[in-house]
C-alpha cells in the first residue's frame, strides 16, 4: 500500500461504467543477448553489476481510463466509489508494456541507444570506443562497463527516476547462477540450484550420479 500511495496510483471518483485497454505486447529479453553481454564481460574484463527495480510495474503511465474497486477494509469505503488509476498496477494486462515504455523513454532521453536486435538492451558510447551496456529482464538489471565510475554514474541516473535496489556484482540472472574468475577471464552460467531444487522436490537427491546423459547403448533415430 505504501508503494501505491508514494506513486500516486489512484484518486477517488464517482463510479462510471466500463474498463478499457488496447495493446498489451511487451518485449522480452533474448537469452542470446544475455549470453553476448556475459561473453563480452568475460573477454574484455568488464565490471558487471546488478540492480533490481522495486515495484517496477507501478512506474508505468496508463494510456486508457481504468477503474478498480476499493480494497476490502478501506476506512472511507462507500458503495458508489471506485479508484481511477493514474499509473499501472500489478495484475493489469498492459502493465508490462507501460513499464517498458516508461523505462525506454527515460533511457533514450538520457543518451542511451536501444539495440535494434533486442529492445531490452541499451548501450551508450560515453567516450571514443568506450561503451556501457544495460540489459533489463523486466525488473532485474545488468550493467556492464570497463569503467566502474561510469556504472556508478548510471546507477545515480536510474535512482533519480526509479526506486532501485543495488545488488552488487552480478551473481544470478533469470534463475541462472553467474560464476566468474576474473584472473583467467572466464565466466560460467549454471542452474545447479534449480537442478537441486528439482531433485529435492522429486526426492532423488540421494540417487547415484551419472557421467553422461544417456547410455552408450541408447539408439537415437529421426524416424
Amino acid at each position: 500500500m505504501s508503494s501505491l500511495m508514494k506513486n500516486h496510483t489512484w484518486e477517488l471518483v464517482d463510479q462510471p461504467p466500463g474498463i478499457d485497454y488496447n495493446e498489451v505486447f511487451s518485449p522480452v529479453v533474448r537469452h542470446t543477448s544475455i549470453r553476448v553481454i556475459l561473453s563480452l564481460t568475460a573477454c574484455e574484463d568488464y565490471e558487471l553489476e546488478q540492480l533490481d527495480v522495486k515495484t517496477a510495474f507501478l512506474h508505468g503511465n496508463l494510456e486508457k481510463t481504468i477503474y478498480m474497486r476499493q480494497p476490502p477494509g478501506f476506512k472511507e469505503r462507500t458503495g458508489n466509489k471506485v479508484y481511477l488509476l493514474k499509473k499501472s498496477l500489478y495484475g493489469l494486462k498492459q502493465s508490462p508494456r507501460q513499464w517498458y515504455k516508461r523505462f525506454d523513454v527515460y533511457m533514450i532521453n538520457n543518451g542511451f541507444s536501444r539495440s535494434s536486435y533486442d529492445s531490452w538492451v541499451y548501450f551508450k558510447e560515453f567516450a571514443p570506443g568506450m561503451y556501457i551496456y544495460l540489459l533489463l529482464c523486466v525488473d532485474d538489471m545488468l550493467i556492464a562497463c570497463k569503467i566502474k565510475s561510469e556504472i556508478q554514474y548510471t546507477k545515480g541516473l536510474l535512482r533519480k527516476e526509479f526506486d532501485m535496489k543495488e545488488q552488487g556484482p552480478a551473481r544470478k540472472i533469470l534463475g541462472m547462477e553467474i560464476v566468474r574468475d576474473r584472473s583467467s577471464r572466464t565466466l560460467k552460467v549454471s542452474q545447479s540450484g534449480y537442478v537441486q531444487k528439482i531433485m529435492n522436490n522429486y526426492r532423488v537427491d540421494n540417487d547415484k550420479s551419472v557421467s553422461v546423459p544417456l547410455g552408450a547403448h541408447f539408439k537415437v533415430s529421426l524416424k
